[in-house]
């Protein structure tokens, strides 16, 4: 639970109880998909729930009001609502001033207790057999996969998983008593943004989880905003490793050298975990060979490479793996989950049977629709490396087609850190049929508008390195829509993590 003296405020409830001793929970900032999936996971325990957060939708809307989810507008009094029942806990994220808000604050007052996101998903996780999924891109998906593999299996499963939607199941997050595992993203982002200049200690969201098994996609830096530097990155995901339980797996991307570096280091302080490695690379315990596109699906045989350390006994393992979902990266986060799977005792034909059946989740590489022979996709990706694959994915699949790239950056501090890797990505992956469309940066809510940096200099500087580069600046998704219903293409997708994804409510699609 939150140490409320780092807040500003004194007081603390006089009863701390766990999680689930209390029933009318408020959530802040209730739209974000890690607070809606966390809402789910109470409504599961029988809990009432309710929340607030600002006006425009999200792409939580749909789940939140199937689950009948009251969302209120922010500085609503929450805590005298003739309506409501008052709450007797309130959990609150990172973005709109976290802990620091004034109604945040008001709860402390009334001595209402209060978790982060963080806490109040620990408190559950923390009670299972935890598999938590880390990494810089991926990390979502891996999650949904591995979820969606013990769902079709007919595991009892609780899990937490940061999306919109995971199509082709009912909930984002789901709490199940009687589930032995918990399957949740790890995320490295930071329960308060502004705890360095009250001079507190920055505390990652994944620093709560006591998980048995740790997937880590990818290592590479991001949030500027709160990480100065990709040693601190680094650092903050070793301690993570570190808090495996006694006996624990961790399982890594062995394509990314820094990852196998912390691992081990890691490795060296706790020899009782266990080390597993996929990639590409024949060297690992899970590798993939003969990747192939074929009729639309990924196609690619995993590789299973064991070892028994008491006998040195070598067991090799085969079974091909296909894949709705494209990009070589999303076989990478299939083998990621399969490797998990197996700690789970699952068979590896019975993960790849269940994985073909696999739809993606909500805004990544989400087939949004066709219309006269267009095909218009969305994907969250907001990171250079993140966007490299999806253009990669985009050139593979659709090499021939005439497209149209239109990117919202997402941050000014991530904007500005990495600056050139945005231009190299973007400029150096077009060919002279695409189009790529560069909006405005959608500015997070937990950060301010920073004017050294602009859409307009990413233009203006992939111009210059890229001079045979197609590149447009819009300012708006309205625009960005009447661009889209003026010009001929073959595909459109539209990348970020803010609201670009809006641009479709605004198309003449057909029914």
């Amino acid at each position: 639970m939150s140490n409320h003296s780092q807040s500003g405020t004194t007081q603390t409830p006089s009863a701390k109880k766990s999680l689930l001793d209390y029933q009318n929970f408020y959530l802040f900032g209730i739209k974000g998909v890690a607070m809606t999936s966390l809402a789910q996971c109470l409504l599961d325990a029988g809990k009432s729930v309710r929340g607030c957060d600002v006006a425009e939708d999200f792409v939580t809307q749909e789940i939140l009001e199937k689950k009948k989810i009251v969302v209120e507008n922010f500085n609503q009094d929450f805590l005298h609502n003739q309506h409501s029942t008052a709450p007797d806990c309130l959990i609150y994220t990172a973005s709109h001033q976290g802990i620091d808000h004034p109604q945040v604050q008001q709860a402390i007052k009334a001595n209402i207790p209060i978790y982060s996101q963080a806490e109040a998903l620990a408190e559950l996780f923390n009670q299972k057999e935890g598999v938590a999924i880390c990494g810089v891109g991926g990390k979502s998906t891996i999650s949904a996969m591995l979820v969606w593999v013990l769902k079709y299996l007919n595991i009892p499963i609780s899990f937490s998983v940061g999306v919109g939607e995971i199509i082709g199941l009912k909930s984002s997050g789901e709490w199940n008593k009687q589930s032995r595992y918990f399957v949740a993203e790890a995320d490295e982002y930071v329960i308060d943004p502004n705890a360095k200049k009250k001079g507190q200690e920055l505390v990652p969201r994944f620093s709560f989880l006591k998980p048995s098994i740790v997937v880590c996609s990818n290592l590479s830096y991001d949030h500027p905003d709160v990480y100065p530097d990709f040693a601190t990155t680094k650092e903050a995901f070793k301690k993570f490793f570190l808090q495996i339980k006694k006996n624990g797996s961790l399982i890594i991307n062995a394509d990314n050298p820094d990852l196998v570096n912390i691992a081990q280091e890691v490795k060296k302080q706790r020899a009782d975990l266990k080390i597993i490695n996929f990639s590409w690379n024949k060297t690992s315990q899970y590798w993939l060979s003969d990747w192939q596109i074929k009729h639309g699906l990924s196609l690619a045989t995993v590789q299973q490479q064991l070892s028994d350390q008491n006998t040195q006994a070598h067991q090799s393992t085969q079974t091909q793996l296909k894949l709705k979902v494209p990009g070589q990266f999303n076989l990478m986060n299939a083998l990621a989950a399969i490797a998990a799977l197996f700690e789970l005792q699952i068979p590896l034909e019975q993960s790849c049977l269940a994985l073909s059946k696999f739809q993606s989740t909500k805004r990544r590489f989400e087939l949004v629709h066709i219309q006269n022979q267009q095909r218009f996709f969305d994907d969250y990706a907001h990171h250079p490396n993140e966007l490299s694959e999806v253009i990669r994915t985009l050139n593979q699949y659709f090499p021939q087609d005439k497209k149209v790239i239109a990117f919202q950056p997402h941050t000014y501090s991530r904007t500005k850190a990495m600056f050139a890797d945005f231009v190299e990505v973007l400029g150096s992956n077009l060919s002279s049929e695409d189009q790529l469309i560069i909006l405005d940066i959608f500015a997070s809510a937990r950060e301010a508008i920073d004017d050294s940096v602009s859409s307009q200099q990413l233009v203006q500087a992939i111009q210059d390195k890229f001079p045979q580069a197609n590149v447009l600046f819009l300012s708006n998704i309205e625009q960005l829509a009447d661009y889209l219903n003026e010009n001929n293409f073959d595909l459109c997708i539209t990348i970020g993590a803010g609201d670009i994804y809006k641009v479709y409510e605004s198309l003449p699609f057909d029914k």
